[in-house]
């Protein structure tokens, strides 16, 4: 696919044009998008990448850079790029918040491709003029073991690909075979930047990898331990789900565009500072490059991550739809503050940074009404979550002797969702053994105590607190009914 550039010589603002009841400035495309030379490849192309990372390589391209362009790749779905192909790459970012909305026209993606070509991926993470691989695949999607903090080799997709190495359906064994045919065409050193919500994300792919090479191949497994670099990264934006009413907005601005995403204006990636050789120069787009990513993970899975679950927890208890109504009530909005404070009371926020202050701006952040984050989407995938957004901040609280009545709480509205929500339509990799295990008794204590010693889900420290376990049961025999 190579690019047209019928939408540069679009104007820069059309007035009057309304999105949802306010006036939209158009940002056309401001490059020449036949120029663009692929040197990042991304796993994972759906509406957060194209949201978040993308963004930064086109301010590159804006800014003069001809070396970002991107090969983009939905690991599962051919949806999202027979749409983006039947426009060429070209997609429309669509700001919105209360003061009025923003549309971006994004051009980076030079190429697209779904399940079918997974050949053309391979082909991509050998070239020698790919410098960075970036993913976003969901925390999920990774075969990564909780319990044992290792490859799970029973994950269906890990299975398949250990047992058929030259033809991977998943991101592990996609990145093994790419990087493997790297490695025989002598392309040279690569650098592989997870960019989902996992603690240590960095070194986690890397420990994965590893372990995957091991069983196939020892000389690529050498190879990607001398000459592959997996630094840790934070990303930062919300981005709820495409609807077809938001196409619906974008195709009344006069844009036709059958795959627009939607996000909020703010958006942040912190990037370990440890990169190999040829990547983008993406502190010039705003990337803060650091030496102590962690932090930043940290802050923001107990922050922003652990306050959005546990506002869509106890939104659809109290029948929310979305996380700005959420906050816009004000029973609601005082346990979400409480528990904002229980968080901070304990966190180690990055040097030179104001943990009150990024609290608060986050709080401004979930009141946007333009959003429209719905609870549901937020609510998924809780089993996965929890221990990284919340179960930390309980444990570090215990120590510290603070408080844990509304970090307990937020367990207990996780529980009612479960209990509320039919087996068949929970959305959880765990959905079939969380739904039978509470409904299995309806003594809080002994749920509570389960809940704990599930496999993989929380540390030690938590599974072994008799107190702990009764706060628990207390919270869930109060809170946590459907």
């Amino acid at each position: 696919m190579r690019p047209a550039n019928s939408w540069s010589t679009a104007p820069s603002v059309w007035p009057d044009v309304h999105i949802g009841c306010e006036s939209a400035v158009i940002e056309p495309i401001g490059y020449d998008r036949e120029a663009l030379q692929i040197s990042v490849v991304h796993l994972g192309l759906g509406a957060f990448s194209r949201a978040h990372l993308l963004t930064f390589l086109d301010d590159l391209a804006t800014a003069g850079s001809e070396d970002v362009g991107v090969l983009g790749t939905s690991m599962t779905s051919e949806a999202v790029p027979e749409a983006l192909r039947s426009q060429e790459g070209r997609y429309t970012v669509v700001e919105v918040s209360a003061a009025g909305h923003r549309l971006r026209q994004v051009g980076v993606l030079v190429d697209v491709v779904g399940p079918s070509r997974r050949d053309q991926v391979l082909s991509a993470l050998a070239a020698p003029s790919t410098t960075l691989v970036t993913t976003t695949v969901t925390e999920k999607a990774y075969g990564f073991d909780p319990v044992r903090r290792q490859l799970d080799v029973q994950h269906p997709a890990v299975a398949h690909d250990l047992a058929s190495p030259r033809s991977p359906v998943g991101v592990v064994g996609t990145l093994f075979a790419g990087l493997d045919a790297r490695r025989r065409a002598g392309a040279g050193p690569l650098t592989v930047a997870c960019c989902d919500n996992v603690s240590g994300n960095g070194t986690m792919l890397a420990g994965l990898l590893e372990e995957f090479a091991t069983h196939v191949d020892a000389d690529t497994a050498r190879w990607i331990a001398g000459n592959v670099v997996f630094p840790d990264s934070m990303v930062d934006r919300i981005v709820p789900a495409t609807t077809d009413e938001l196409r619906e907005e974008v195709s009344a601005a006069g844009v036709v565009d059958a795959w627009p995403v939607i996000a909020e204006p703010f958006r942040q990636w912190v990037l370990e500072d440890r990169l190999g050789p040829g990547v983008p120069a993406l502190a010039e787009a705003g990337v803060q490059l650091s030496s102590d990513v962690a932090a930043w993970e940290r802050m923001k899975l107990r922050v922003l991550n652990g306050l959005h679950s546990a506002s869509a927890y106890l939104g659809l208890r109290l029948g929310h739809s979305t996380i700005d109504e959420v906050v816009g009530d004000r029973s609601a909005a005082v346990r979400i503050d409480a528990l904002s404070e229980e968080i901070q009371a304990v966190l180690v926020p990055p040097a030179g940074t104001d943990a009150r202050a990024y609290a608060a701006s986050v709080r401004d952040r979930f009141t946007n009404p333009a959003i429209g984050h719905r609870c549901q989407q937020i609510a998924m995938d809780g089993s996965v979550k929890l221990p990284q957004r919340i179960l930390p901040t309980i444990a570090d609280a215990l120590d510290a002797g603070s408080s844990v009545d509304t970090l307990s709480a937020t367990l207990a509205w996780w529980v009612a969702h479960l209990r509320r929500t039919p087996a068949a339509e929970l959305q959880d990799p765990r959905a079939e053994e969380l739904s039978a295990l509470v409904r299995s008794t309806t003594d809080p204590f002994a749920l509570g105590g389960a809940l704990m010693d599930l496999d993989g889900f929380a540390p030690v420290r938590l599974r072994d607190d008799a107190g702990w376990r009764r706060t628990l049961g207390e919270a869930i025999d109060r809170e946590g009914k459907p």
